[in-house]
């Protein structure tokens, strides 16, 4: 990636990390929050599309999704989902 790109990435990277942390309900802000910290840092362009586009839905629609409440095939993202969700799962489970 050239000098312009990378913090045009790098900055996008940033933008996102602030929206995860600040998101309606706290229950998103440590869950979606957590993901990007640990995750994004070498997610390509287009897994920030998606990832973007997931964080657009409501959080109600992404916690339902996320505890398995609604089916992740009902979800825009499910395989993003997924992911998230086995993060989450393996976050909680560590501190155990």
């Amino acid at each position: 990636m050239t000098g312009t790109k990378r913090e045009n990435h790098e900055n996008r990277i940033k933008k996102i990390k602030f929206r995860a942390h600040h998101r309606g309900i706290q229950e998103m802000d440590i869950i979606l929050g957590g993901f990007v910290d640990d995750q994004i840092a070498d997610y390509s362009s287009e897994q920030l599309d998606d990832l973007e586009a997931l964080m657009s839905e409501t959080d109600a629609d992404l916690l339902s999704w996320i505890i398995g409440q609604t089916p992740l095939e009902q979800s825009p993202f499910p395989k993003l989902l997924q992911i998230i969700a086995d993060h989450q799962h393996k976050r909680v489970g560590s501190t155990k």
